[in-house]
């Protein structure tokens, strides 16, 4: 079975429930709090797992965030390269969910900024050509990471997200799946370009060899394959949101479901059908609160499509 990697960032997350997002200056109280477990890369693993694919996390926690590993290990995820570091906290994060479910974050990287180079390179050693290796930007040498994956033939998948300028400097040309929302294209493409298309387009450009998934909220997502296919558009599913923290991320891990699908048949059709697969996971995480707690199992989808819930 293909084998995913996942070089990413594990967080706690602090969510408040608030009656609309802090401004400046002003002292608000919160409705709740609650904390769970986080981080793009751990909702991106959770994800990919539920799916039912076999995933390897390589990442760093501190003294704070034993319970975290606990978690991963009961998931199923292989956590062999995840190590502890004691002199720093692990990741968090502070979200303020207002009662439209709109989410602003407040983000401090600790232990997913000291992810040593060699652990890197150990973890990259155990696996095989055409294996996939899945990064996001919330930890430190994202670049250096592209470039030793591409080296060992492996198929690389990259979420620019969060995204900042320090993008623009990695060397993108070695992604083999771009998986962006329109924030993160945008500031990859400098342009502030309005259309969906428009930005597929632009991205295709930019990416000649890549497969490029551009995710558009409530109103679906747009893909473009390459290899002489045509894009191609998928709608989101209705549903009433609650919390729309870690849907991206469930989208992200479930595609990465699709691609391997698509990679071992060579059929579209497969593929779609996978990728209708991730919508759904995706809008099913919205209906629910918290990002790692909202990821649906594969076998809660499969009665969802049964049922139409």
């Amino acid at each position: 079975m293909t084998r995913l990697l996942n070089i990413g960032s594990i967080n706690i997350d602090y969510v408040y429930q608030v009656p609309h997002f802090l401004r400046a200056g002003e002292t608000l109280e919160a409705v709740s709090r609650a904390i769970f477990m986080g981080g793009k890369g751990l909702n991106q693993s959770v994800a990919a797992k539920r799916s039912g694919l076999e995933v390897i996390h390589l990442g760093v926690l501190g003294a704070d965030g034993t319970f975290l590993r606990d978690f991963m290990q009961t998931e199923g995820i292989d956590v062999r390269f995840l190590r502890t570091d004691n002199t720093l906290p692990t990741g968090h994060t502070v979200i303020q969910v207002t009662p439209d479910a709109e989410n602003a974050i407040l983000y401090f990287a600790g232990t997913n900024h000291a992810i040593d180079r060699e652990l890197v390179r150990e973890a990259l050693r155990t696996l095989e050509t055409d294996d996939f290796v899945l990064m996001q930007n919330e930890v430190n040498d994202v670049g250096f990471c592209l470039t030793e994956a591409k080296k060992q033939g492996l198929v690389t998948i990259f979420n620019p997200a969060p995204y900042s300028p320090e993008v623009l400097n990695y060397p993108l040309d070695q992604v083999d799946v771009l998986i962006v929302n329109e924030t993160e294209a945008r500031g990859i493409l400098g342009a502030d370009l309005a259309d969906d298309d428009e930005i597929l387009k632009s991205l295709r450009e930019r990416f000649p060899h890549a497969a490029i998934f551009l995710t558009l909220g409530k109103r679906g997502m747009k893909c473009d394959l390459g290899q002489g296919l045509q894009p191609m558009s998928f709608k989101a599913f209705k549903v009433k949101a609650v919390d729309t923290t870690g849907a991206g991320d469930t989208f992200v891990g479930y595609a990465v479901r699709a691609l391997m699908a698509y990679r071992e048949t060579k059929d579209i059709k497969v593929f779609k059908k996978e990728i209708e697969t991730a919508m759904l996971a995706a809008a099913t995480s919205v209906t629910r609160e918290g990002a790692v707690p909202s990821i649906p199992k594969i076998n809660e989808l499969t009665l969802a499509a049964k049922t139409g819930d």
